[in-house]
């Protein structure tokens, strides 16, 4: 208990320092926010009342105040343009938003975990060149460039896909599927790279132990050794890194859901940006970095589930 307390005080900290900073980094933008808004043609008395609703002529530590009593009450204000709350149009779009990240991480993870047992039992082979050779060609592709290249080949070429378009789940599971494919393997295809590297090294560490010596010399197949024996000691690091990837996706896929017209937060964010809908887009920020840093959590305290010498060093430090 006292170990989760610590963390839970950790997090309350680090999100009280989220919330500060996002406030901040639109307070402080250099200009007037509500001839950033309004644009340059609008007239005095249109800027004034922009500066009335967004509570710019106030001092910005009363400013912050009522925007922390917001929040507390799960207020992120209302849009500029559209006259929608923040909160229901981040929520709206959320269930997107989560099913990229699922699919990425899921193509991600089937493709890192049998290539990457595969190169740490045939390491230095051809194998294992072969697939870190593939992996640091596409790990050196921009996303964007990905997704392209995929549209060009997979739906314009073979059309097998579509290439852009969003179908709701409720329309037909293998419809969204469909829609969802290229998205996904647009992230994947580049995240599966880190992701394997990472656990092809500690597999290799993990195989010279003295306990996958005693499990070769009771005569266990290959295939039995590095599942069962090999693999779970060997996934921590991968753990972590894979939750600091669903973390950083959180908010990555603002330039993936744009191509391909999916209606995510992070479409919603560059709606707002090129807008000008500055609410909007302090929301947006504001409910990406604080998952970031909740997702983060979550997977320390996964990771120190996984290992308890972490929870017992802890304690005694």
């Amino acid at each position: 208990m006292r170990y989760l307390g610590r963390k839970l005080l950790r997090l309350v900290l680090v999100v009280a320092a989220v919330t500060t900073l996002t406030f901040l980094l639109v307070a402080l933008l250099p200009g007037d926010i509500a001839y950033l808004v309004v644009g340059p043609t609008a007239t005095p008395t249109e800027v004034e009342a922009v500066r009335e609703q967004l509570g710019l002529n106030r001092p910005m530590l009363v400013r912050y105040g009522e925007w922390l009593a917001a929040l507390a009450q799960g207020d992120l204000g209302v849009s500029l343009r559209t006259s929608e709350p923040v909160g229901e149009a981040i929520l709206s779009r959320l269930p997107v938003t989560i099913e990229l990240m699922l699919l990425a991480q899921v193509i991600a993870v089937a493709l890192a975990v049998p290539l990457g047992v595969l190169c740490a039992y045939r390491q230095n082979r051809w194998v294992d060149r072969v697939v870190t050779l593939v992996g640091f060609a596409m790990i050196s592709v921009p996303p964007f460039v990905m997704a392209l290249v995929l549209i060009f080949t997979v739906s314009l070429r073979l059309g097998w896909l579509p290439a852009t378009g969003y179908v709701p789940l409720s329309e037909g599971l293998w419809a969204n599927l469909r829609t969802f494919a290229l998205p996904a393997l647009s992230i994947a295809l580049i995240e599966w790279v880190a992701l394997m590297r990472l656990l092809r090294n500690d597999m290799i560490v993990t195989l010279q132990e003295d306990f996958i010596a005693m499990a070769r010399a009771k005569g266990l197949p290959a295939w039995r050794i590095l599942l069962r024996h090999a693999l779970r000691p060997s996934s921590f690091s991968l753990i972590t890194i894979l939750g600091l990837q669903i973390g950083t996706l959180i908010g990555g896929t603002l330039i993936i859901e744009s191509i391909f017209a999916l209606p995510g937060i992070g479409r919603l964010l560059l709606t707002g940006i090129f807008s000008r809908d500055y609410v909007v887009v302090q929301g947006c920020i504001l409910f990406i970095a604080v998952a970031y840093v909740v997702i983060n959590f979550l997977v320390d305290l996964t990771y120190s589930f996984l290992d308890p010498r972490i929870r017992v060093g802890g304690r005694d430090g």
